[in-house]
């Protein structure tokens, strides 16, 4: 039991936040909101193979859809 620290995962640093209602706040939740809307739906801002094969199934699935209604229409 006494060797339990170096079995754990080191944590990350954590970052202090600034106080609410500085001009540094402000930057920072713009930062942060820009940076959300950037990495949004991209897990993280890698882009991942899982990634490509969902788009590649969701492209298949219009075009089918699409050739669906025309079949059905004529």
């Amino acid at each position: 039991m006494a060797n339990h620290k170096k079995t754990q995962k080191p944590r990350k640093p954590q970052q202090h936040l600034p106080k609410v209602g500085t001009p540094a706040d402000d930057a920072y939740r713009m930062r942060r909101s820009r940076q959300d809307v950037v990495d949004f739906g991209l897990g993280g801002g890698r882009r991942s193979p899982l990634m490509y094969v969902i788009v590649v199934i969701v492209v298949l699935l219009v075009i089918a859809g699409v050739v669906g209604l025309i079949a059905l229409t004529a």
